[in-house]
């Protein structure tokens, strides 16, 4: 893992995603984010929202959406009615315009239709297969939409060999939308496909830098089920751990930073599941990554900001930071872009990869029932 490369995981995705719906827009000048459904404005000045400005709010929401599905079917009607060429860039939009808003469901028949017919783009061709494969993933046809991709890959493949064309796709946006179908089949424990999935994908002839997160998305997948690799060190308070120690806990560990906006926000609800837990089991861990920024940091460069970080935010379990060698715990468990986390089973086993705030609690709980 080359330390340059250490980005923030949703900073990857908002380039992505941004990119996607609006092709002019330069890498750098993004400022929106991910979403499944339309955001609602944060309500400033008071600390409950009143029932009824959220239930405002909710219908907005919810008409939103509808246009937003509604665009896609009238982007389709018109596609199938143009010739060729006009065809392939109204498809185009759509595709972008539903992975945009993770409305891949609703672009699935444009995109069987796309794949069925063709297109003279081979920018389009590429979206309505992986429009085909996301939309296969949200209703639960895993093995379908491996399938899927085993078929893009072939027909991608060759397609380049008689005519040299290839999809315009950028590094940023093959990297968002595979790390959407990465974020599907981990979080439904589909590690078998996700192995195969990203197996096929590392293979592919990708831009290195799409390589990469593949190939570390990859790592990551394949610690399930495996003994999680050490972690020895002194945290923070001077303290010593030995994740070996922790053996028959549940044990979260999280691989976080100052600098990144997102793991701040998670503090709440993370200390929230580990206080519900903890009696029951459950440890948690952090592993700050700030001496991996910028190509690498000393440790006392970055220790007051730590420290000023875990006593704003009240952080209650033990802080290691990364270092090298044996002491590299980012590179041990793949880890390259953050927000990240890894969840080791009782007998010491890696059981979850990257878990959330809608299924976190969940697995815990079922973890720890065992």
């Amino acid at each position: 893992m080359r330390r340059a490369s250490f980005t923030i995981k949703v900073g990857v995705i908002l380039l992505a995603i941004a990119s996607l719906a609006s092709p002019g827009v330069a890498p750098g000048q993004v400022t929106g984010q991910e979403k499944t459904q339309p955001s609602t404005p944060k309500i400033v000045g008071s600390a409950k929202v009143d029932a009824g400005i959220q239930a405002i709010e909710e219908d907005y929401n919810r008409q939103l959406l509808q246009l937003d599905k509604s665009r896609l079917e009238q982007l389709g009607r018109l596609a199938a009615g143009q010739k060729p060429a006009d065809a392939a860039a109204t498809y185009e939009r759509l595709f972008r315009l539903a992975v945009a808003g993770s409305l891949f469901r609703d672009a699935e028949a444009a995109a069987v239709n796309v794949l069925k017919q063709g297109t003279p783009s081979p920018t389009t061709n590429a979206l309505a297969h992986l429009v085909k494969i996301l939309a296969e993933t949200d209703r639960g046809a895993y093995e379908q939409s491996l399938q899927s991709l085993r078929l893009a890959v072939s027909e991608g493949a060759q397609d380049r060999k008689p005519t040299g064309s290839r999809a315009n796709l950028a590094s940023d946006e093959i990297i968002g939308i595979s790390e959407s179908y990465y974020q599907r089949l981990v979080e439904n424990n589909q590690f078998k496909i996700a192995r195969e999935a990203f197996g096929l994908l590392v293979e592919q002839p990708f831009r290195p830098a799409v390589k990469d997160v593949l190939a570390s998305r990859l790592k990551r997948i394949e610690l399930v089920g495996k003994p999680a690799p050490p972690i020895l060190g002194t945290d923070l308070d001077g303290k010593a751990f030995d994740l070996a120690a922790e053996k028959g806990k549940l044990v979260l560990v999280v691989f976080w930073a100052t600098w990144c906006v997102p793991n701040a926000e998670q503090i709440g609800w993370l200390e929230e599941v580990e206080h519900t837990y903890h009696d029951k089991g459950l440890r948690v861990v952090g592993i700050d990554v700030d001496t991996m920024q910028n190509g690498g940091q000393k440790p006392e460069a970055v220790l007051p900001n730590v420290r000023r970080f875990l006593l704003d935010y009240n952080v209650p379990w033990p802080t290691l930071l990364n270092g090298v060698g044996d002491r590299d715990y980012a590179m041990a468990y793949g880890i390259s872009d953050i927000p990240a986390n890894v969840l080791i089973g009782r007998d010491g086993t890696v059981v979850q990869i990257d878990l959330s705030r809608r299924n976190l609690e969940e697995v815990v709980e079922r973890q720890l029932a065992r």
